[in-house]
């Protein structure tokens, strides 16, 4: 394997060398499907290959060229789209029995943007049943494996696409995200996930649509790249009323070398019970690097862990509405954690969900109040490196040997509060361990101020280079 090896180019950069005639779509698709085709007995990343349908996305893409045709911004590009997002005529099932029938007539808003592009879509990634834990397996399609550790998770419930992208198998991916489910694991495997604000991507599919914590979100190996989702997937549509303040930007993933007068907050903790050393000293290497380019550090004192409950209870309500008339049909086969969920949700009074709602605006404010004083909020992503593959979601999860509260808790405290609050979080490569394990930053910005972390992954990206890391899954192909 090169570092020219094409299933490892930026989308950016393949979109580049194809307008110029240098790289043509079908030997890139041919090249990421064989990949696909390798890696998958083992990693498990896909419920749906679409290679018949992709070969021909990329045969038509090079004759275009060949005419001299105008071009899209992603023109032969391949990406891959979670099992959540619809996808004309395509089977997408949340991973759950409840939904495997599922076949939609119509694309997402955003894929229809990305098809648009020129972008050529590869398949379908796996993901947690319905979403619902930060782990990656459903007893649909089954366990997820992260390329770095087999016997690790990728994260979830975006894991499939985070797996595909550490892998190899594509450079462009859309996830979804409702309490880290772009970040978790971005973070855990070493790829980059951004939460959009909310409505900076539209998701008219959403049943609750004008009180919601899930967006779609961009994922991709490289600051560059998630710059390329953003500018060619956002902005407003009619349908998805959150999307109605979004404009629709160039957003451009150029470092500069210079962060001078950039005012960062850093917060290790935010009300969490541990962090990990290893993951703090990574982190905070990352953040020295901002120092080093002239941002200005401070380490501040903010307690979110009441997101938590907060989570639970919309969560759990949404899950209770959506679900529990069909626990009586499939309740015996779907993931158990998932059916204590819906259960312990239809428990919840209106009152119950309304505190958590006045919860929700408080997180806001707080959040609000750092940002006031700074231009960034800064802290890990994840309190420890990718736990096992097959954890509980409902267990304990160990921090240097000493075991804390189930993940939730304890090893993504640092999502879920911004899915309430609304705010843009970039999940990117801080490091990786002595173990080979990555580590994972998370960037907070204002609302619909996502060029800052675009600008801040950018320069973070330069500084501390990531993307001649391998897996050590793919020496063995």
């Amino acid at each position: 394997m090169t570092a020219d090896d094409p299933c490892f180019l930026t989308g950016a950069e393949s979109a580049r060398r194809i307008a110029a005639g240098e790289l043509s779509p079908v030997a890139l698709v041919d090249s990421v499907l064989a990949r696909i085709e390798a890696v998958q007995p083992a990693v498990n990343a896909f419920t749906v290959v679409c290679a018949d349908r992709a070969r021909a996305s990329a045969r038509e893409a090079e004759a275009a060229v060949a005419r001299g045709d105008a071009l899209g911004p992603l023109h032969g590009v391949p990406f891959t789209v979670k099992d959540m997002i619809d996808v004309a005529g395509l089977r997408i099932t949340f991973g759950s029995p409840m939904f495997e029938h599922n076949v939609p007539a119509a694309d997402s808003v955003v894929v229809e943007r990305l098809k648009r592009s020129g972008a050529i879509l590869l398949g379908i990634t796996n993901m947690a049943e319905c979403g619902h834990k930060g782990t990656n397996s459903n007893p649909l399609w089954g366990v997820t494996r992260n390329p770095w550790d087999l016997e690790a998770t990728p994260g979830g419930s975006s894991g499939g696409a985070a797996a595909a992208l550490a892998a190899g198998c594509g450079a462009l991916a859309l996830g979804t995200d409702r309490a880290g489910s772009v970040r978790i694991p971005a973070g855990a495997t070493g790829v980059c996930g951004l939460k959009p604000t909310l409505g900076a991507f539209p998701c008219p599919e959403t049943p609750d649509l004008f009180d919601t914590t899930t967006v779609i979100g961009p994922m991709a190996r490289a600051i560059e790249d998630i710059a390329a989702l953003m500018s060619v997937c956002g902005g407003p549509d009619a349908r998805d009323p959150w999307s109605h303040g979004a404009a629709r930007r160039d957003y451009h993933a150029r470092p500069r070398g210079d962060m001078t007068g950039t005012r960062i907050a850093w917060a290790p903790m935010i009300g969490n019970a541990a962090l990990g050393r290893e993951t703090r000293e990574i982190c905070e290497q990352a953040v020295d690097a901002f120092r080093a380019l002239g941002a200005e550090i401070s380490q501040v004192e903010i307690d979110l862990s009441e997101a938590v409950d907060i989570l639970l209870a919309i969560v759990g309500a949404l899950a209770s509405a959506a679900y529990a008339d069909k626990l009586p049909e499939f309740g015996d086969r779907i993931d158990r954690s998932l059916r204590i969920g819906i259960e312990r949700g239809g428990e919840l009074s209106a009152a119950d969900l309304e505190r958590a709602l006045f919860g929700r605006a408080k997180l806001f404010r707080k959040v609000e109040a750092v940002l006031a004083e700074h231009d960034l909020l800064v802290t890990p992503c994840l309190t420890r490196p990718a736990i096992a593959a097959d954890h509980f979601a409902l267990d304990p999860v160990e921090i240097d040997g000493e075991p804390y509260g189930n993940p939730r808790f304890d090893w993504y405290p640092y999502t879920h509060p911004f899915n309430h609050t609304g705010h843009p979080a970039l999940a990117l490569p801080a490091g990786w361990t002595a173990a080979n394990m990555p580590v994972g930053l998370q960037i907070v910005a204002p609302w619909h101020a996502e060029e800052r972390l675009i600008r801040a992954g950018a320069e973070l990206e330069a500084a501390r280079p990531w993307s001649d890391r391998r897996p050590p899954l793919l020496d063995t192909l």
